[in-house]
């Protein structure tokens, strides 16, 4: 298995192929538009997109039904057999579990005798999780994924409430109530946003209390003209360094759960494909459709401009074919060829793949960038590749 990065660069052959429309399997439904907490840097709510508000609080069961309708007509026309569904927000368990079980109960009645299974799972703040709602997951299987930020003196200063209160007390409970013998098959991960600040292995042994199968660290979706915290210019690499130091605690432990970054990078050193969708320059098939049946481009999109995510479709009127050819979404399927000149004379552009695509933002150039975290990602991949290439010359000798 190799692990040269001399051997790739520029000439990565592109991963969908043009003329082919490619079929969409991964559905992110907007269950909810409004959210019990007001995090400091979430990219709904406090970036630049506020188109939020014109959206119902609520998915109804009818918006839902349609759009499962239409997920079931793609699947039919592309032979798709299987889909995942994620429930997502604002915060998705806001509306109860009253809500809960009709969305679901759209969702199986649509799907009855189409021969197309789903799996159904769900990115929370965790918050609203009760032992009726684990109950109910348990029954129909659906997973959920916690965004944390680490210990309490870490995650209280960005996700608080509309009040400006911590949330980790009450979360901590939910925690513990999630990750016990009865819920932990229900225990998906968690969302962890980076920040140099913090103390990367006391953010990872905190987590790890929770006994996590696996998470991810989420780069914060900042631009050229939104900088992010603590990255002064393009040069600076404190969030790579960051990464790294986490990276050598989890690498060097033999730490039992799965960081999703790290993995899909090793993957990837190794011939394979990316697990996240943020790194490598594999296809993007999925879609997101938000409360009023709205089909939209990727939701981290809404921390760049007003409208960024916009498409001018909707289930009603339109079908996910015509979402899967339209230029914003063809243009996340285009491989290496569609990213800068920077990228594309890169060694390692289909590691990183240019960096997650609200991050290469500029008014100035549109999405023509290199990510703002370009020099953290470089230094990061090279030096796990560093780490793990003689571990695996060693076992192939």
């Amino acid at each position: 298995m190799a692990v040269s990065i001399q051997e790739r660069g520029a000439d990565v052959a592109d991963t969908a192929a043009r003329d082919q429309l490619v079929p969409i399997t991964t559905y992110i439904l907007k269950i909810a538009s409004v959210c019990n907490l007001n995090c400091t840097y979430c990219f709904v709510y406090n970036k630049a997109d506020t188109r939020w508000r014109l959206q119902p609080k609520l998915m109804s069961p009818d918006v839902l039904r349609r759009t499962v309708a239409r997920i079931v007509e793609h699947c039919k026309a592309h032979g798709k057999t299987a889909v995942n569904l994620i429930f997502h927000g604002g915060e998705p368990l806001i509306g109860g579990l009253k809500h809960l079980q009709r969305l679901v109960g759209a969702i199986e009645s649509e799907f009855a005798g189409s021969d197309v299974n789903f799996g159904l799972n769900m990115q929370s703040n965790g918050l609203l999780f009760t032992e009726a709602i684990g109950d109910f997951f348990l029954e129909k299987k659906i997973t959920v994924g916690i965004s944390i930020d680490g210990p309490p003196r870490v995650n209280d200063r960005f996700r608080v409430d509309h009040a400006g209160r911590g949330s980790s007390m009450r979360l901590e409970k939910k925690l513990h109530l999630l990750a016990s013998d009865k819920y932990r098959p229900l225990f998906a991960g968690f969302l962890v946003v980076v920040n140099p600040a913090n103390d990367p292995i006391e953010t990872i042994d905190y987590l790890m209390k929770f006994r996590p199968i696996s998470f991810d660290f989420l780069l914060p979706y900042d631009n050229y003209d939104s900088k992010p915290p603590f990255k002064s210019d393009f040069e600076s690499e404190s969030y790579g360094d960051w990464l790294i130091r986490a990276f050598d605690y989890w690498y060097s432990n033999n730490l039992e759960v799965r960081i999703r970054n790290f993995y899909s990078i090793i993957r990837m050193l190794l011939g394979s494909g990316s697990a996240v969708e943020s790194l490598g320059a594999g296809i993007v098939d999925f879609i997101v459709v938000e409360t009023n049946g709205d089909i939209e481009a990727v939701d981290s999109l809404k921390a760049s401009f007003e409208g960024a995510t916009g498409l001018g479709l909707d289930v009603f009127n339109n079908t996910f074919d015509d979402a899967a050819r339209h230029a914003k979404v063809r243009e996340r399927q285009a491989g290496a060829s569609a990213l800068c000149a920077h990228c594309r004379q890169c060694a390692i552009v289909d590691i990183c793949g240019g960096g997650y695509l609200p991050n290469r933002y500029s008014r100035k150039n549109g999405f023509d960038n290199p990510s703002v975290y370009c020099r953290d990602l470089a230094k990061l991949i090279y030096h796990m590749h560093d780490r793990i290439a003689p571990a695996f010359a060693k076992s192939e000798a």
